[in-house]
């Protein structure tokens, strides 16, 4: 069974403020990290392409697989935890 905290208006708007700006930072700082990844490795010859949608599919069907398998460990517990992360 999952744990419900509840916290006051205020505290939780201040929280969700936070992780909004801190996502967003997050997410800039990933673009940029990749494009200097992806420029290096340019600069010493490598190309780096999109995977093909073959190999995304094999991807998927792993990433399904491995969820399946923890989820038969997790129970209730994780059926949850999926299934607000499949609502995001």
């Amino acid at each position: 069974m999952l744990l419900k905290h509840r916290l006051d208006a205020p505290t939780r708007d201040a929280v969700l403020k936070a992780a909004a700006a801190a996502e967003e930072r997050g997410w800039k700082v990933s673009q940029e990290k990749t494009k200097w990844y992806v420029d290096q490795l340019a600069a010493r010859g490598m190309k780096v392409q999109a995977p093909s949608p073959a190999f995304k599919d094999g991807l998927k069907k792993v990433g399904d697989q491995l969820t399946a398998d923890w989820l038969t460990k997790a129970g209730a517990d994780g059926e949850a935890i999926i299934a607000a992360y499949k609502k995001m």
